[in-house]
């Protein structure tokens, strides 16, 4: 089933590369999360890969320290409450 671009054309995956992340995670291959991981690889705007829906696949992966690690980028780029996100704008 189709699905599509804010802009109504047709949202086409294979344009998104996969973040290697995506592949340590249980969700990577379930076709039920196929839409969402899609559009959150789309959205993607940061110097990291940040998803916070990401579940390691091995136990070998300390998940809450990958989640840490997203949270912390995010507040040192937009402050703990996003207060440095429009600080430019007036």
């Amino acid at each position: 089933m189709p699905y599509f671009n804010d802009d109504g054309t047709e949202f086409n995956p294979d344009l998104i590369p996969k973040p290697s992340r995506c592949v340590t995670c249980k969700k990577n291959d379930d076709p039920k999360y196929e839409i969402p991981c899609n559009l959150t690889r789309a959205d993607q705007d940061e110097d990291i890969f940040i998803c916070f829906a990401y579940e390691p696949n091995s136990p070998n992966i300390d998940g809450p320290a990958v989640l840490k690690e997203m949270e912390n980028y995010l507040d040192q780029k937009y402050g703990k409450h996003g207060e440095k996100r429009n600080a430019g704008e007036k």
